[in-house]
């Protein structure tokens, strides 16, 4: 480390010593590791923040599609349960036509699983 004299004024004063090149170098890239590992925290953080994020959207999305699901399975109950009520009504208004039916449907699969 070298020390220099400076004259100011008619005074003589002795600067601090000057730092050489690689100690200079080697507080830079500490600095530099430090600012490093703080970037690599604070994106560590907005990841988790953003993942957080999405798993929350991600969460509503899925309940909302549980009850538009909930609800098209409450209405194709009710549809298959008017179904019901229309054969229903159709069987006692015309018992001998819905026996017939039942009777061609019956002989027709018969047909169909006999041929295998």
């Amino acid at each position: 480390m070298a020390q220099t004299a400076t004259k100011t004024n008619g005074t003589t004063k002795t600067p601090e010593p000057m730092p050489s090149d690689s100690e200079a170098l080697s507080e830079q890239i500490k600095t530099l590791r430090s600012d490093v590992s703080a970037l690599a925290e604070l994106v560590g953080d907005i990841g988790k923040r953003r993942g957080a994020e999405y798993k929350a959207a991600g969460e509503a999305k899925a309940q909302e599609m549980r009850g538009k699901g909930e609800d098209a399975l409450r209405e194709a109950g009710m549809r298959v349960s008017q179904l019901e009520n229309d054969a229903r009504g159709q069987i006692q208004a015309n018992p001998f036509q819905a026996i017939g039916l039942a009777a061609a449907v019956g002989f027709l699969i018969g047909y169909i699983g006999s041929r295998r």
